[in-house]
């Protein structure tokens, strides 16, 4: 169907009279209405009736009963039946909704189970055949839907988060992606957000020589007590095993000894992350209409986790603060030192230890939790590709190498040099990301010019296509095979500059795990050198293998579930 077009500029407002159009394109197998979000609810309910997590059960009680309410009371009960692909977008100002005539065609265009294919397919219809942006349906949002641009948009990601035509920022939906508006009651500790303060001051690259003995000691600790050095084989959940392992390392950095080893705080600190990213992907998932009852039911349970992490954070940070100001440049040498006089000089209010507690929570997603799930799936994929054995064997010659030289796993100058690993980590992101699209930007005031006629105001919320970027051959050859060494292997026979490398930390407009422009993720040199030292030191001192094969990963609204029931068998090398 040929896509209208408009001779004159396009506005694209939450708030719009019927009589406008954005000049977009729907992605999906229905055509849009200004019908309820019947069909949504459904979609919930079933998703929480297969759901083994025993506390979610009152809420699908909940959710059928609002949602019968709902359907009973409708005036329109016939739907009208369509396969075609709807070239616009309606902007009325209802949320989205779809009209179907099978609980089949529900199930295969539903916004909740659905978004990688229904992202796919808009990607290949219009983002790439015509370069035009599209809508991606989506309970997450007011509008309903995502508007997803193009990647030769990516390029407005160098503007300024504020020009004379408009304001826009990432934040709003970096915040909203895990919901931590219905966990942490305190809204200054996610929208003043100084813990990325002390990222960007702290953990740049300049500081990584810093950071690597302390991280390279505790995760030599941390894989002798956590996978322990038997001799004989075992098996472990390949998920909890490699995520215990970086969060306690990574911790170290994060509170210091002792405490970053206090079993409390670690059990604690996993169940709170757990908690706070199923809960935040089911959010996601329901309806506008009824999030307002639901949502915070499902958010007691990383409210309880939180509430106990701070408990156990309190006093080390009310003595923490004492140092300081007893002496400002005494203390140790980690996050929660670094964050103190950050802190202070934004006002008294922020040096509230309770607050401070809660910035060091808040840290635990992005920078910590972040990092396990890189961290697991790199190893799952190097242990599920077809030539692991090949992949494992290159892997140990430059790792064993490497480490022999003054300085070993502790030096960052030798880190920098493992760049076999540093592929098979960037290749895993390539492949196996946390989300089907990123990358969000909301307009907060005027209007914001993104090309082609198209003017995007307040109440829109724009993502681009993550996955299917990764994913395109265009892009990468054989983009669906782990490919471990895909990054190094040119590099291998030639002298190269570092400089003209791919690593893990470099972001491009075709691999954008850690973002792109002016939001780079700050903490990726962290995250990546952490992930080094781990792979390295597996390599050297385990055999590791996967039981079963690697495991599917399936997509929960925008979020790809991690592979949880991953099994592995582990054993100390000889």
């Amino acid at each position: 169907m040929p896509i209208p077009r408009r001779k004159k500029e396009v506005r694209v407002k939450l708030q719009i009279k019927p009589k406008d159009r954005a000049q977009c394109s729907y992605s999906g197998l229905v055509e849009p209405s200004n019908l309820s979000l019947n069909l949504y609810i459904i979609s919930y309910i079933i998703m929480i009736m297969i759901s083994s997590t025993q506390y979610l059960v009152f809420f699908a009680v909940c959710g059928f009963g609002l949602a019968t309410w709902r359907l009973l009371g409708r005036k329109d009960s016939v739907y009208e039946s369509s396969s075609k692909i709807w070239t616009k977008l309606d902007i009325a100002g209802d949320t989205f909704a779809q009209k179907m005539v099978s609980l089949k065609a529900i199930i295969r265009s539903c916004p909740i189970t659905s978004v990688p294919e229904l992202a796919n397919d808009g990607y290949l219809k219009f983002n790439r055949a015509l370069g035009r942006p599209f809508a991606l349906p989506t309970p997450w949002v007011r509008s309903g839907a995502l508007m997803i641009l193009p990647p030769s948009k990516i390029p407005l990601l160098l503007r300024p988060d504020k020009t004379n035509e408009a304001t826009w920022i990432n934040l709003h939906g970096l915040v909203e992606n895990v919901q931590l508006p219905y966990v942490v009651a305190d809204p200054d500790v996610y929208l003043n957000v100084l813990q990325f303060e002390v990222v960007r001051r702290k953990m740049q690259s300049r500081d990584m020589s810093r950071l690597a003995p302390t991280t390279a000691e505790e995760l030599e600790l941390s894989f002798k007590d956590i996978w322990g050095v038997d001799k004989e084989w075992k098996e472990i959940n390949g998920w909890e095993g490699c995520g215990r392992i970086i969060a306690r390392s990574s911790q170290r950095m994060l509170f210091g000894l002792p405490l970053s080893r206090d079993p409390a705080l670690l059990e604690t600190s996993r169940q709170y992350a757990t908690s706070l990213l199923v809960g935040g992907a089911i959010i996601n998932c329901i309806p506008l209409s009824v999030r307002w009852l639901l949502g915070p039911l499902v958010a007691l349970r990383a409210k309880y986790y939180q509430a106990k992490f701070v408990k156990i954070l309190l006093p080390v940070v009310e003595e923490r603060i004492r140092i300081w100001e007893a002496d400002k440049n005494s203390g140790p040498e980690d996050f929660l030192q670094w964050m103190i006089p950050i802190c202070a000089s934004e006002g008294s209010s922020q040096l509230e230890p309770r607050r401070i507690a809660l910035r060091l929570v808040s840290i635990l997603i992005p920078l910590i939790y972040a990092i396990c799930f890189v961290f697991a799936h790199c190893v799952f994929d190097i242990l599920g590709s077809p030539d692991s054995a090949e992949v494992l064997a290159g892997l140990e010659d430059e790792c064993r190498r490497v480490s022999s030289q003054p300085g070993g796993l502790a030096s960052s100058e030798n880190i920098n040099q493992l760049f076999r690993a540093d592929s098979a980590l960037r290749e895993s992101m390539r492949m196996s990301g946390v989300s089907v699209t990123n990358l969000f930007r909301d307009v907060l005031s005027g209007e914001l010019d993104v090309g082609d006629g198209l003017r995007v105001g307040p109440g829109v919320r724009m993502a681009f296509p993550t996955q299917n970027i990764h994913l395109d051959p265009e892009n990468y050859e054989n983009p669906l095979q782990f490919d471990a060494f895909r990054f190094s292997r040119k590099f291998e026979s030639e002298k190269e500059a570092i400089g003209e490398r791919e690593l893990a930390t470099t972001t491009t407009p075709t691999f954008l795990p850690f973002s792109y422009g002016r939001h780079a993720c700050p903490g990726r040199y962290f995250a990546v050198q952490v992930m080094k030292q781990a792979l390295a030191y597996l390599v050297l001192h385990y055999d590791v293998e996967l039981v079963g094969g690697p495991a599917k990963r399936m997509a929960l609204g925008n979020t790809m579930v991690p592979a949880v029931n991953t099994q592995m068998r582990i054993k100390q090398k000889e």
